[in-house]
């Protein structure tokens, strides 16, 4: 029987599209098909993007020397902080497994620095939302977000539906890890949305929305207010959310509940708001707070005196030697 030679096949692009742009829609497909958030998937298909363009070839034959040029380009050129380029490589490790390939596996991500979180005063808290009073929908915002510690895409998501009045409850849908979740907010928050929900319904929009505008007018107008109040910090949203957890467990709240609040997924991440927590360490820090030396005597929490640790200063005419040694006389 004769042999039969079969063609080689031909070669088959490992990304699929041909073009960055098609590389780009159809991994902005991808993403939203895994229940990502736009916001995700506006920075991802944005990175991806960027980097198309840098590197100027076919996914399919970027090297991990590509990768790593990549991140001296953005740390050198672009000026990136470390949290930027963790972003930028999680966004390529996404845009690699999109298309089945492996390249960006091995590419070392930096570590994100620990900071503190930057958060408002309980009465800088107050001066802010006296500001927004001037208007039902700035009220109901700033409240929302100091008193529920809700994620500013959640508020661009809240809907009227979401509300429960009765309860005090909001019910925030899709958060972060694409999880829904409770929230408690206090009476006056709900008195402010049952205001502004009058008011829509007396000038309809159509809208089933709270709060219906973009992330970047919730930062804008947030941002706005923070400056007509007068204060000199660099005031987002997220720095109410992160005023919110302060307070809450400086008032005594376990952190376990303070999690399911902000919808934490490891309360771990809530653990950092301990660090901020000074007044109590202050507290602390004058109870047991050392002497170092002969001193007024300190006072107990009772008022009771507090015996010096320190022996008396010898005095003038004998030296100072160690606990268990007799002191050598000074020279003359």
């Amino acid at each position: 029987m004769a042999t039969v030679s079969r063609l080689p096949a031909p070669p088959v692009e490992p990304t699929g599209p041909a073009t960055p742009g098609e590389v780009v829609e159809r991994f902005t497909r991808l993403l939203k098909g895994e229940g990502r958030s736009p916001w995700t998937v506006k920075q991802y298909a944005f990175t991806a993007r960027h980097f198309l363009a840098w590197v100027d070839k076919p996914l399919g034959t970027v090297t991990a020397e590509d990768l790593e040029r990549w991140r001296e380009y953005l740390v050198l050129h672009r000026h990136y902080s470390k949290s930027s380029v963790y972003a930028s490589l999680r966004a390529l490790e996404a845009l690699f497994r999109a298309f089945r390939q492996h390249t960006a596996d091995g590419v070392e991500v930096p570590r994100r620095p620990e900071r503190l979180p930057t958060y408002l005063s309980e009465e800088e808290t107050n001066r802010l939302l006296v500001q927004g009073t001037g208007s039902l929908e700035d009220e109901a915002l700033l409240r929302v977000l100091a008193y529920g510690g809700l994620r500013v895409g959640e508020i661009c998501r809240l809907s009227w539906e979401d509300v429960d009045p009765g309860e005090g409850l909001l019910k925030v849908r899709g958060g972060k890890g694409d999880k829904d979740r409770l929230v408690v907010v206090e009476e006056t928050t709900m008195a402010a949305l049952a205001a502004l929900r009058r008011e829509r319904e007396t000038h309809p929009t159509g809208d089933l929305r709270v709060f219906p505008v973009s992330r970047e007018t919730v930062e804008r107008r947030v941002r706005s207010l923070a400056e007509a109040a007068g204060l000199s910090k660099h005031v987002t949203p997220h720095t109410l959310r992160h005023t919110l957890a302060t307070a809450l467990l400086r008032r005594g709240l376990d952190l376990r509940f303070i999690q399911k609040q902000l919808g934490h997924a490891s309360v771990a991440t809530t653990q950092i708001y301990t660090h901020v927590d000074t007044g109590a360490l202050r507290e602390a820090y004058r109870a047991a707070k050392p002497s170092y030396g002969p001193r007024v005597p300190s006072a107990r929490a009772d008022g009771a005196a507090v015996e010096e640790a320190f022996p008396e200063d010898p005095g003038p005419e004998r030296g100072w030697a160690p606990p268990g040694r007799a002191p050598e006389p000074r020279a003359e």
